[in-house]
């Protein structure tokens, strides 16, 4: 096979070329162009099998290149590479048939995992070009047929009855028995932003349906597996006729695995009882909505008949009782009463996302007030990027609950032991100015700093100092500045500056009025200070 590469950029493309185990792929030629001007005299030069592509280039884009390729009749399988992935680009590559849309920066794994995608591709397309005529368009569209057909039966806003859908199998050729007693694999991917971020999305998209194909029905691709991105997850519906459940779940427990160990991420698996084939549409909704309900089984294989619908809760746990145990700092109890609620709903089979959420609220709720007693601002004390992240993963799991709540609780008792340690606290007030005294910092900027309402930081300081946070910076920048200008060689202009101060006439009033002389006075005269009246 012959393999051009067309990329500006010179390191890129070293780093292609020498990434890449070319003889795996049996790829025994690679060419460089880098522009698509040389890119389309290479092209006309020979066949040429695969070209990556650059999409974004100074004298032609990598889409300009592929739209002038399929334009020419010229056969070839294009990957696009580009550094962001817009959904414009990726629709246009799409359109125009590309095998794959990568994102940059180059990564050699991600790329061997496209060209055996791409490579099997044209071996199919060959295969398919050696059958007759009707066998080629056959081959070509009957997944895709299929596809279509479960797309609609899934999608259907008005039920059709089997005779029916009989008719549509008929028309469209299908190998599909309407008569068949079928059983829905509905799959849910909890966590994926990431890896999808990582992977890009049509390479993670494979994996996951690779991972349902070999796994549910033992060959690389299937039409039956139809996804769905939802706010709370991707979803996988597949439906499998003729199998037990006892197989079906030591099956699905497989693609679980398979989902892991090569994306990376938690499959949920739910499996539906026996049903006819114009039952499938009501089956996807009625099983979504148990895997989203029986959050129990996160990232388990469980059927329909283990699951237990919940019902519709208010309130989930004793928040009075949660108070009385955050004022006396009971951090053991307040965990137990969370776990114990959590035990009682897992042994019941009733815990859902719904009750994870109330749960969240009610914990958040008794913190919050707890903080905003004490001037706390408890939107600042949790916006580091462990708390979001804590909070965020809390609903997906007991484990992430427990985990989530462990963590709101150090650090609220950590703020309440910080606020009974009064003196400490001024203690690291001044600390903080003085390592900040040459910045602009105010009571606003040092209360974000201790996650405190600016007001309370402000009353605190000064009832325990007698002095108000704006005198103590002020005094501290002079007493810094005398310092300095006890030095006969410096500049009172720099001084200022130094301080904070970047008005030299402002810094001289406020200086003489604090000091009881000018700065320039004082630099000759360090003796001349005298007490301001």
């Amino acid at each position: 096979m012959r393999l051009l590469i067309v990329d500006d950029d010179i390191p890129t493309v070293e780093a292609i070329r020498r990434s890449i185990d070319w003889n795996t792929f049996a790829i025994d030629t690679v060419e460089v162009a880098y522009s698509v001007a040389q890119a389309k005299r290479i092209l006309q030069n020979g066949q040429t099998d695969i070209v990556i592509s650059d999409i974004e280039m100074p004298q032609g884009s990598g889409l300009d290149l592929l739209k002038w390729v399929r334009a020419n009749g010229i056969v070839a399988e294009f990957l696009l590479l580009t550094c962001h992935e817009r959904f414009d680009y990726a629709a246009s590559a799409l359109k125009l048939d590309a095998a794959e849309y990568l994102t940059k920066p180059f990564n050699a794994k991600i790329m061997a995992l496209s060209l055996q995608k791409t490579v099997s591709r044209i071996h199919e397309k060959r295969r398919l070009q050696e059958g007759s005529r009707y066998g080629e368009w056959r081959s070509q569209n009957l997944h895709r047929e299929e596809i279509n057909f479960w797309l609609s039966l899934y999608n259907s806003s008005a039920p059709r009855d089997r005779e029916q859908i009989r008719r549509e199998i008929e028309a469209r050729g299908l190998p599909i028995d309407a008569d068949a007693r079928y059983r829905m694999v509905v799959t849910r991917i909890a966590e994926y932003e990431s890896q999808a971020e990582e992977l890009g999305q049509s390479l993670l998209h494979y994996i996951l349906e690779n991972a349902h194909a070999r796994n549910l029905f033992g060959r690389e691709e299937n039409a039956r597996s139809i996804r769905r991105v939802s706010p709370n997850g991707l979803w996988y519906f597949t439906a499998v006729e003729n199998r037990p459940e006892t197989e079906l779940r030591e099956r699905c427990a497989e693609v679980i695995a398979a989902c892991n160990e090569a994306a990376h991420v938690k499959a949920t698996c739910c499996i539906g009882g026996e049903a006819a084939i114009e039952a499938l549409p009501d089956r996807t909704t009625t099983l979504q909505r148990l895997v989203e309900s029986n959050v129990v089984f996160y990232s388990q294989v469980f059927t329909e008949s283990e699951a237990v619908t919940a019902g519709e809760e208010t309130q989930v746990l004793e928040v009075e009782k949660l108070k009385d145990m955050l004022i006396r700092c009971d951090k053991v109890s307040l965990l137990n009463a969370l776990k114990e609620a959590l035990a009682n709903r897992t042994a019941m089979k009733t815990l859902s996302e719904r009750t994870l959420y109330l749960m969240q609220q009610e914990m958040l709720q008794v913190v919050y007030a707890h903080l905003a007693e004490a001037g706390v601002q408890a939107t600042r004390l949790f916006a580091d990027d462990n708390s979001v992240r804590l909070a965020e993963q809390a609903c997906r799991s007991a484990v992430d609950m427990i985990r989530w709540a462990n963590y709101l609780l150090e650090r609220t008792f950590a703020c309440d032991e910080e606020l009974r340690k009064a003196g400490t606290l001024v203690e690291r007030i001044n600390a903080y100015i003085q390592k900040h005294f040459q910045e602009e910092i105010g009571r606003n900027e040092i209360a974000a700093e201790f996650h405190l309402a600016p007001e309370y930081l402000a009353k605190l300081y000064k009832k325990k100092t007698d002095q108000s946070l704006k005198d103590a910076i002020r005094i501290y920048r002079i007493e810094q500045a005398k310092r300095m200008l006890r030095d006969p060689n410096a500049r009172v202009s720099d001084v200022a500056g130094s301080i904070g101060f970047d008005n030299f006439s402002y810094f001289s009033t406020v200086f003489k009025k604090e000091v009881g002389a000018t700065p320039q006075e004082y630099q000759h005269d360090p003796d001349r200070e005298r007490p301001v009246e």
